[in-house]
C-alpha cells in the first residue's frame, strides 16, 4: 500500500520515540533500500531510484498500549523487486502463503510426505547470469515432466542467486519442496544419484553437478511443515550479496546485473496438486501480494497478547538519525 501523503488527522503527535519491533530490521533494510536507490540512479534509472528512496519511510502501526506489541497497517513500499525492505516483506509473505498451502495440503492428504531438493549447477561471470537463470528454469521445467517423479503429487520451487565473494562469479540455483505420495518411499523412490543425473540430463551437463536432497523433518519446537515454509521461502538475493561493503560503485555494478538477469523471471512458481491448493485458497502469487498485510491479523482487533486495544502510531525515517522515530 502506497502512501503519498499523510493527514493532518493521521500524524498525531510526535514522541520523538525510537522504532523498536520485535527485533525486526526495520532500521537495516531501510538503510539497504538507500543504498539501491543511489545504485540505481548511478545506472540512470530516474523513477527506480526516486521509489526506492522513498520506500519504507513511512511505517504506521497499530500498537497494544500495554505491551507495545506492535502490527503494521499502513507503509510506503516502492515494490521492487531488488529493494531490500520488499524483498525482505515478499520472504514473509512467501513463508506464510507456503505455510497456508502445506497446513492445507496436509488436512487434504493426511499421508503426504515432503522432501527438500537443492539443485545447483558451475557459477559464471555476470555477464552470464541472464542465461544461466532462462537454463536453469528450463531444466526445471523439463525435470518437472520427467516419468521418474511420477511419485511427486505437486511441487514449489523458488529460485535463488547468490555471488562467490572471492571470484566474483554468480550462482543461480533453485530450492525445491517435494509433496510426495506414499509409495514415493517404496516404488517411486528417486536415490540421490538420481537426482544428480536427471538434473545433468535436463541442465545438459558434462559434468555431475552438486545436488542436495532430504527428507522434511522437525527442527528445534517447529513442526516439519513449519520447517519446511522457511527453508523454501528463501530471499531471491541476499542483501550481503547485492550490497557488498556498501561501495556505490560496487552496488551498481552488482545491482546492474541482478536486475537485467531477474527481470520478468518468475522466481516462485507452484505445480501439480501444490498449486490446485493454493488456487483453492484463493491465494494470490506471493510476489504480487500485500505486502503491509502478511498474516490472518486484521486491523481494529484486539491485542492478540494480553487483549487490550490498540492504538496507531506513525514512524517516520529520518535520514541524519538513520532511525525511525515516531
Amino acid at each position: 500500500m502506497l502512501i503519498t501523503s499523510l493527514p493532518d488527522a493521521v500524524r498525531g503527535e510526535r514522541t520523538g520515540e525510537v522504532l523498536e519491533d520485535q527485533g525486526r530490521p526495520w532500521k537495516e533494510k531501510r538503510m539497504g533500500a538507500s543504498a539501491v536507490a543511489q545504485a540505481f540512479l548511478a545506472l540512470g534509472e530516474a523513477e527506480r531510484a526516486r521509489r526506492c528512496m522513498d520506500c519504507g519511510t513511512v511505517l504506521v502501526f497499530e500498537e497494544c498500549r500495554a505491551d507495545g506489541h506492535k502490527r503494521l497497517v499502513r507503509a510506503n513500499f516502492c515494490r521492487e523487486r531488488l529493494c531490500p525492505m520488499c524483498a525482505w516483506r515478499r520472504s514473509m509473505r512467501l513463508t506464510w502463503t507456503v505455510d497456508r498451502v502445506l497446513h492445507q495440503a496436509a488436512l487434504e492428504r493426511p499421508n503426504v510426505g515432503w522432501v527438500m531438493l537443492t539443485l545447483t549447477q558451475r557459477n559464471v561471470p555476470g555477464q552470464e547470469l541472464a542465461g544461466e537463470v532462462d537454463r536453469v528454469l528450463r531444466g526445471w521445467r523439463a525435470l518437472a515432466r520427467r516419468s521418474e517423479l511420477r511419485g511427486v503429487w505437486g511441487w514449489l520451487r523458488v529460485l535463488e542467486v547468490t555471488r562467490n565473494p572471492w571470484d566474483g562469479s554468480w550462482h543461480p540455483h533453485l530450492h525445491a519442496l517435494l509433496a510426495v505420495r506414499p509409495s514415493y518411499w517404496s516404488v517411486n523412490y528417486v536415490r540421490h544419484a538420481d537426482w544428480v543425473r536427471l538434473w545433468a540430463e535436463v541442465m545438459d551437463l558434462d559434468y555431475l553437478p552438486s545436488v542436495e536432497v532430504h527428507r522434511v523433518r522437525p527442527r528445534g519446537r517447529k513442526g516439519p511443515l513449519e520447517s519446511a515454509a522457511r527453508e523454501v521461502a528463501k530471499y531471491a538475493v541476499k542483501d550481503s550479496d547485492l550490497l557488498g561493503n556498501g561501495a556505490e560503485q560496487e552496488v551498481a555494478e552488482r545491482l546492474a546485473v541482478l536486475h537485467r538477469a531477474l527481470a520478468g523471471r518468475r522466481l516462485v512458481e507452484f505445480g501439480g496438486w501444490l498449486r490446485d491448493v493454493k488456487r483453492r485458497l484463493r491465494l494470490v502469487e506471493p510476489e504480487d501480494g500485500d505486502l503491509v498485510k502478511i498474516g490472518d491479523e486484521h486491523p481494529g482487533e484486539a491485542c492478540p497478547i494480553c487483549g487490550g486495544g490498540m492504538m496507531e502510531h506513525v514512524y517516520r525515517w529520518v535520514r541524519s538519525a538513520r532511525e525511525y522515530v515516531g
